[in-house]
């Protein structure tokens, strides 16, 4: 910048010189003859050059003090620029680079042609981070785990944040398996960081580098490879292949196929009973999804839903299941229970409850329960216990579902107001021959008993698993050995059967299990995978 002052200067002086010059030796005559004015030829050359000297001098004197405050306003203004172009590539809550920052790296890398490696990182469930803790956590999340990235990054690696809860990071001169083992590092150092309380975080990393790419664009590379991590959780961190964009090919048909097929009604109810172990009588019924797709073939409910989940529809679909159940309940016997799993996050949205409300104000005598997954009761905010307390004040029961997968215990259950639990079917399809398994339903039972909790035994296979538990004084059963799960139009079918009544009294013992279900119905080898509301 000096030297272009210097320039300017030299540039402006030289024009004095030559404005002044052609003054004396030539404008001067004319200009004054046009005025009028006389002219004095005879004045000396010697005054002329003092003149134009002078003139010069005084012009430069004139100079220096604009031109001391143009260089300064200049000095501001390329200051002001520089500091411009480093905000506009910097995250205002993180401080690390942002996406346009991004861009303009994996530019001057791949014009520079020398090896590098590009790691995208998503912070998993952070949906759920705010909504249950409040978007202060949520950011004081990002900024922490941004303050350990930039920790790990070495002289050729640079942190950006590219989207809500997204950040990358490219490594210059480094190979993928450099990386990856960085990546790993980096997981079990960030396991440390709490994200609420007894959370803790969780990441998902995928690993591409201009090598292993085969030509795929970069970003495309690493966004596969993430994605890949987050739905496969045993592998946190994957490192692309070409084989990933078969894969992800497929679960983008996959997920065409479930939105088309919730807009179109395809995914139907299916009702598995709840039966009273000491009367045999059907206490309920819970809802579970089934879907046929456009080939006739049965798709496993832990395939699509949580591809629906995923899309934004299960609130859609579990109305729309509703709304066909409903219609059928006028002629259920009074006093049924039908049982939706939600979670958390699900009973924070008024809008959806007040849906399933108004649906229910339709349906015949029957209760609406509503079933918590074990394993998310740990994430269950403040704001989610008084929904509770408001869903259990207006005669909606809630149920704690799968109960012995998670690490809640029955002291939290009883501070939620909980008071039913449903016994996981890993502890008793096959309790009866694993002992261990055996005393830890027993003693369940037992305390249960003592501290007046209903239970009910899910995965109820065969009859000595039903007398097993009826001696034990458990309340409820479901398993196939009642029935499978039916369409919602034979549900009223098995209320009238009382077949389930005279299994729990033993006057007759099935051949076989799912005894009293109504024909060869999709999806009898699945298991249950209960539908969140």
């Amino acid at each position: 910048m000096r030297l272009k002052i210097f320039r300017l200067a030299m540039i402006n002086m030289v024009t004095i010189v030559l404005l002044s010059s052609l003054w004396e030796f030539g404008l001067e005559k004319h200009v004054l003859g046009v005025l009028g004015l006389d002219y004095d030829a005879g004045f000396e050359t010697s005054e002329r050059l003092r003149f134009i000297l002078t003139s010069t001098v005084f012009a430069g004197l004139a100079m220096i003090i604009p031109g001391l405050l143009i260089a300064g306003l200049m000095r501001k203004s390329i200051a002001a620029e520089k500091s411009a172009l480093l905000l506009a590539g910097t995250d205002e809550l993180t401080g690390t680079g942002n996406r346009r920052a991004f861009s303009v790296r994996l530019a001057e890398l791949d014009a520079g042609g020398t090896p590098y490696t590009l790691t995208l990182i998503d912070v998993n469930d952070f949906k759920s981070i705010n909504d249950l803790h409040g978007h202060q956590q949520g950011d004081a999340v990002l900024i922490t785990l941004a303050r350990l990235l930039t920790a790990f990054a070495g002289p050729e690696t640079q942190v950006f944040r590219i989207g809500g809860d997204e950040f990358a990071i490219t490594s210059g001169h480094c190979y993928t398996d450099e990386a990856i083992e960085t990546a790993q590092n980096l997981l079990r150092r960030a396991a440390g960081i709490r994200t609420g309380p007894g959370t803790f975080l969780s990441l998902s990393v995928g690993v591409a580098s201009p090598a292993c790419s085969a030509g795929y664009d970069i970003v495309r590379a690493a966004d596969l490879a993430m994605y890949e991590a987050k739905r496969n959780t045993a592998h946190p961190v994957v490192r692309f292949t070409l084989g990933l964009e078969q894969r992800f090919r497929r679960r983008e048909r996959l997920q065409n196929d479930v939105a088309m097929a919730v807009r179109n009604n395809d995914i139907v109810p299916f009702l598995q009973p709840l039966v009273c172990l000491k009367t045999g009588r059907i206490r309920g019924f819970e809802i579970l999804a089934r879907w046929i797709n456009a080939s006739g073939r049965a798709v496993a409910p832990d395939v699509f839903l949580p591809v629906v989940e995923k899309l934004g529809l299960m609130d859609t679909l579990t109305a729309r299941l509703l709304e066909a159940i409903v219609p059928l309940t006028p002629g259920w016997p009074a006093g049924l229970h039908l049982a939706l799993n939600i979670t958390p996050e699900q009973l924070l949205k008024p809008a959806l409850t007040a849906c399933v409300s108004r649906i229910m104000q339709r349906a015949g005598p029957v209760r609406l329960e509503i079933e918590i997954t074990e394993q998310h009761v740990m994430m269950i905010s403040e704001d989610a216990r008084r929904a509770i307390l408001t869903l259990k004040e207006s005669g909606i029961g809630v149920v704690l579902d799968d109960f012995g997968t998670g690490y809640s215990n029955l002291s939290v259950l009883l501070g939620l107001g909980i008071n039913h639990i449903k016994i996981d079917r890993s502890f008793i399809s096959d309790f009866i021959n694993s002992p261990r398994k055996e005393r830890v339903v027993e003693t369940l039972l037992q305390l249960c008993k003592d501290l007046g909790v209903t239970v009910t035994a899910e995965g109820i296979e065969n009859t000595a698993t039903l007398e097993w538990l009826r001696r034990r004084g458990c309340d409820y059963g479901q398993g196939y050995l009642f029935s499978q799960p039916v369409p919602a139009e034979h549900a009223a079918g098995l209320t009238a059967s009382g077949l389930a009544a005279d299994l729990c009294s033993g006057s007759i013992l099935p051949a076989q299990p799912g005894f009293i279900a109504c024909g060869d119905l999709p999806g009898r080898d699945f298991h249950e995978k209960k539908l969140p509301l």
